[in-house]
Order: structure tokens, then C-alpha cells, then sequence
């Protein structure tokens, strides 16, 4: 989520809380809004920030009462809760507002737009191992179908370092390239694509310390491979 449209309504949904006070305290409006506002942190901030956790533990009851306990406690409980889940809203604001999120300075038009759509809900939640693998797999699925299930010659399914080779091979329909030379590289950065990188990244959960690097890299260069092939072959790539 953008994260300019994410303070906008945090701001919103903290303005919300502060008209209406105990007005949200029936089941129905207080989930509504809790609903929300976890909605936005997660989708600016990512589901693993430290502030959704925050706000999934606040508490907006009492921890023990008896028959006798007046409702102004009661009231007063869940007005407590209100104030401590707007102050992680101004937290997020803040956060939001002085350093941004993973895709604000993403620009999602410099990537292939099938490939955004199937991974940038992991770009915006930071789940970088999750954009490495999905994109290795997305690109090989996009290139068979695209390419017309290119099959071995036994007739099998072609995967991996096979399914680059035919694909884009001299001869082939969908090679990429004006010249040998050039239909040589397309072809050894399809195969390459596929043996250093996605091999790794669907069968293992890589732990290192530049995964944000890295699993941009995956995205950059599966993009380059789709964007090649809707600029060389747009119209007769099988897209239905």
C-alpha cells in the first residue's frame, strides 16, 4: 500500500476514533474500525512489524469484574484501549511518514505487470524470501504457457533449464533477439535465470542479510525475460 494513502487513512480512521469515543463500543462498530485500522498497518507496515503486534495486543476490556462493576468502568476500559490503539496509529504515522515503506520507492510501472500483480503483495509485506521463489515460478509458468507448452522429445512436460532451452532456441518461434549472438544471451539468461536462481528459491529458504537485494534482483531479472517477450512477440504469445 502506498504509503502516502496509508497516513491519509490512519488519519482518517484516528479522527474516527476521536468523534466517536464510546460510540464505537458495540461489537459491530468496534470491530469495524479495529478491522481497519490492522487492515492498513498491515498492508503499509507488513504483518510482521513490530506496531501490528502492538495493536493486536491491546486490550479494550476489563481483565476481571463482578456482577457489581458499573458500566462506567466498563466504558472507561474500552476508551483506555481506544487511546493506546490511537497512539499506535500516530506510531505508524510517523514511521510512515518520515522513512515511507518497501514500495514507496518502488515504481511498479518498471516491472512486468502480470508478474507485479502476482508478487507485490509480498514486495509490500517484505516477505522477500516469498518474492524470490514466486517470481522464479511465475516467470517459469508464463514463459511455457506463453511459448505453447514446449514438450521434450518423448513428449514430456519441459521444466527449468530444459524449458529455457527450447523455448528460446535458434530455431524456436519465441526466440529472443535479432541475431545469433543476441539469441544466444536471451537463451543463456532464460536457462541461467532458472539454474542459479530458481532452483535455490523454490526447493530452499535462503537466511541472509541483503534479502531485500536479492529478491529484487529475482524480480528484475524475471521482468526483463517477460518484457522481452511481449516486445518481440506480443501478438503471438498464447495469453488467454
Amino acid at each position: 500500500m502506498e504509503a502516502r494513502r496509508a497516513v491519509e487513512s490512519l488519519k482518517q480512521l484516528k479522527g474516527e476514533a476521536d468523534t466517536r469515543g464510546i460510540e464505537l463500543r458495540p461489537s459491530g462498530a468496534s470491530s469495524s474500525w479495529k478491522g481497519r485500522v490492522r487492515s492498513v498497518l498491515i498492508r503499509s507496515l507488513g504483518k510482521d512489524h513490530h506496531l501490528v503486534a502492538d495493536f493486536e495486543r491491546i486490550r479494550y476490556s476489563l481483565m476481571a469484574f463482578s456482577e457489581g462493576t458499573p458500566q462506567s468502568s466498563f466504558d472507561a476500559a474500552f476508551m483506555r484501549g481506544i487511546r493506546n490503539a490511537c497512539g499506535v496509529i500516530e506510531a505508524a504515522i510517523f514511521e510512515l511518514e518520515e522513512s515511507g515503506t518497501s514500495d514507496e520507492a518502488v515504481d511498479e510501472t518498471a516491472f512486468d505487470p502480470d508478474l507485479w500483480s502476482h508478487v507485490h503483495t509480498h514486495v509490500h509485506n517484505e516477505e522477500w524470501q516469498k518474492v524470490a521463489s514466486q517470481t522464479a515460478i511465475f516467470v517459469e509458468d508464463r514463459v511455457r504457457k506463453w511459448c505453447g507448452e514446449p514438450r521434450g522429445n518423448n513428449g514430456q512436460a519441459l521444466v527449468g533449464k530444459g524449458l529455457f532451452a527450447a523455448a528460446l532456441a535458434n530455431d524456436a518461434q519465441y526466440r529472443l533477439g535479432k541475431e545469433p549472438g543476441e539469441w544466444e544471451g536471451w537463451r543463456a539468461l532464460g536457462m541461467g535465470f532458472t539454474q542459479a536462481l530458481s532452483n535455490v528459491d523454490r526447493h530452499n529458504i535462503q537466511r541472509r542479510d541483503d534479502a531485500k537485494r536479492y529478491a529484487f534482483g529475482v524480480l528484475g531479472i524475471g521482468s526483463l525475460i517477460l518484457t522481452q517477450l511481449r516486445h518481440q512477440h506480443g501478438e503471438e504469445l498464447d495469453t488467454d
